[in-house]
């Protein structure tokens, strides 16, 4: 009689979001009511916090916890407590209680026995690494959900029943969902894409349509993150039809509507985009959902930045500032704080655009700094060693026991079994030292990379707020010489600031590919000089070749002057197609780069007075490189630069 009572319950919290507070509150009762008739205390407890669960610990749902910690005060007992707690903490952890979410999951893992409670301290350190996330430790967030996938790898599911391996399915896939998350904000895109793909299959084998909405929802993010918005919003498209066929709450369904409507956004479908992000941004507001709002308002603000309307961008975005920096979620502090520096900026309020710019690489700094990097490394390889531990350890201990029978048989095999264990135990401490020395080098190896690649990082930074500085120092000169001075030495910053993003962004710390940085740098300063680039064309015939650093950067600002020398100087307005050509290759032994146009070209020598000149010719010194000019008047100038001293690295 209890299990009808039950699914009639299921059924109707299912629907609980059409409800009004009032027949809430009744079905809440009438639960109470027809759990005080229960028997079995434990089976109160489960149905109590499972429709807590189902009512997706709305502030309503606390009546049915509270009740939960009362019988299991009362009648005492490990396993009552750890659900009773584990459910009081994922009540905290959706109401953005973070701190006292941590605190009751706490004292639900004190309580875990993992012979009867198989699960229950994967999932409890799954809801504890959500904790971390929204506080922005994001290497202690990663190292809690590997080892809530370590507790899973534990457990021998041949002794479960078919209840339970389901549940092993469904626990796994949220588990494997929740990891891609994690590589997805890292952009460690190729193994959040197998998780992804890992708990999207496992959701539609278990017919869990809600889940498998949620996750194909996820993975349309990746494909946002990585620009692909047309397969992004078809995603999620297909995660909302998924919810729906799963019949999941309206909170879900408005998720889909708000990734939606910032996908849509960014395809600049503005007027559809509006509308969807509104009804979600409404929603959340009545609801109370402050996450989502404050994710709502930054999405919208950003639409309003896109359109111009740059007032109500800033509303948006500094609500949203204020909403996340009361919760202490830093991920979202820093998405606000760059859609106000932007806006700020269109407006001409260039210092309150440098407070928000400075808040962001701040925020920024906090999430992804050095030790950030390399714990989460750590965390990896520590998850790594001990599986394998783990593994060692059964196989030995099988391998032991099986030795142990067949000692049992004959002397003969005894002795032959103690001759064959002394030749195995010294080759086995023999592999384990080289073992050891091998993780230590790649340990070693590891750090140093990560060591280099932050400091490519807050070198790239510290480049990118000096540009910044001179742009904002520059609108505010109204001298024209002043002004352009400016103008080049912003330019001349941002050819450097590419060498140390390229390096950021790579898997190769020291080195960079000409072609890549050499038509990323033209295209830097294309868009730079609008109002030239938009007439001349550029021809470009760049070898492939790895140069390291102390080649690269010289030669990225020597290409820059050469350039933009060009642009002021080769063309005059009434020419018909402009070009510029640019050659760089591999010639005896040198390398050439070729700066050649078709402009009106100049009689006699290069003016060595001018500062770009004689920046060219100081780091022409440094690569032992001859620069010299070839003009002929209307027929155009090549000037080409010989390399001497480089180093090829592929």
């Amino acid at each position: 009689m209890k299990y009808y009572f039950f699914i009639l319950l299921f059924c109707f919290s299912a629907v609980i979001h059409t409800q009004n507070k009032t027949d809430k509150q009744i079905i809440i009762d009438s639960l109470i009511n027809i759990v005080d008739t229960y028997n079995d205390n434990f089976e109160k407890i489960r149905v109590l916090t499972s429709n807590a669960g189902q009512f997706r610990y709305s502030k309503d749902s606390r009546v049915l916890i509270d009740k939960a910690i009362k019988i299991s005060k009362t009648y005492e007992g490990e396993k009552l407590y750890a659900n009773s707690y584990y459910s009081l903490g994922n009540y905290f952890f959706y109401n953005n209680e973070l701190d006292s979410a941590e605190v009751y999951l706490n004292k639900s893992i004190s309580y875990v026995k993992d012979e009867t409670m198989p699960f229950l301290r994967a999932s409890n350190l799954m809801t504890k690494s959500g904790i971390y996330r929204k506080k922005g430790n994001i290497p202690l967030a990663l190292a809690t959900m590997l080892n809530s996938k370590r507790a899973l790898d534990k457990i021998d599911t041949l002794t479960l029943d078919e209840k339970q391996r389901r549940k092993f399915k469904g626990e796994s896939s949220v588990l494997n969902n929740s990891l891609a998350n994690y590589y997805n904000q890292m952009e460690e895109f190729d193994k959040a894409s197998d998780y992804y793909a890992k708990a999207y299959l496992a959701s539609l084998a278990l017919k869990s349509y809600v889940n498998a909405g949620i996750i194909i929802s996820n993975r349309g993010e990746l494909l946002l993150n990585q620009g692909q918005y047309s397969k992004a919003l078809k995603l999620y498209e297909e995660g909302k039809i998924l919810k729906e066929k799963g019949k999941a709450p309206m909170r879900f369904i408005m998720s889909s509507l708000l990734n939606i409507g910032n996908t849509q956004s960014k395809l600049r479908n503005f007027k559809e985009a509006l509308i969807n992000l509104n009804a979600a941004h409404d929603y959340y507001e009545k609801a109370g959902i402050i996450e989502n709002l404050t994710i709502s308002k930054n999405f919208r603000g950003n639409l309003y930045y896109e359109t111009n309307n740059y007032n109500l961008a800033i509303e948006d975005c500094s609500n949203a500032k204020n909403l996340a920096i009361s919760s202490g979620n830093l991920e979202l502090t820093s998405e606000a704080c760059k859609c106000l520096s932007k806006a700020y900026k269109s407006l001409g309020e260039f210092d309150k655009a440098l407070e928000n710019y400075e808040l962001l690489t701040k925020t920024n700094d906090s999430i992804f700094n050095e030790n950030n990097i390399k714990k989460q490394t750590q965390q990896e390889m520590q998850y790594e060693f001990n599986k394998t531990q783990e593994l060692n350890t059964l196989k030995f201990e099988a391998k032991e026991k099986e030795s142990t029978l067949y000692s049992y048989l004959a002397i003969l095999g005894l002795i032959l079994a103690l001759v064959l264990g002394f030749f195995f135990y010294r080759n086995k401490k023999t592999n384990i030292q080289l073992a050891k020395q091998k993780a230590l080098l790649e340990t070693t190896i590891d750090e140093k990379n990560v060591l280099l690649k932050e400091t490519h990082h807050r070198v790239k930074n510290s480049f990118q707020i000096v540009s910044s500085l001179l742009y904002l120092q520059s609108e505010n000169v109204e001298d024209i010489k002043a002004k352009t001075a400016i103008k080049e030495a912003e330019n001349r910053v941002r050819s450097m600031v590419l060498v140390h993003q390229k390096l950021y962004n790579k898997d190769e710390l020291v080195g960079i590919n000409t072609k890549e940085y050499i038509s990323d740098l033209i295209k830097d300063i294309s868009e730079s000089h609008q109002f030239h680039s938009n007439l001349i064309a550029f021809n470009l015939n760049i070898e492939p070749h790895v140069l390291d650093i102390e080649t690269i950067t010289p030669l990225g600002l020597i290409l820059n002057e050469l350039i933009i020398n060009t642009m002021k100087h080769a063309f005059v307005d009434s020419m018909k197609n402009p070009k510029i050509e640019i050659d760089f290759t591999n010639i005896n032994n040198d390398m050439v780069l070729k700066v050649s146009d078709n402009g009106k070209g100049f009689d006699g020598e290069i003016k060595q007075t001018s500062f770009g000149i004689s920046l060219m010719k100081a780091l022409s010194k440094t690569l032992k490189a001859n620069l010299e000019y070839h003009s002929e008047i209307n027929k155009g100038t090549s000037a080409i630069l010989t390399i001497k001293k480089f180093k090829l690295l592929s």
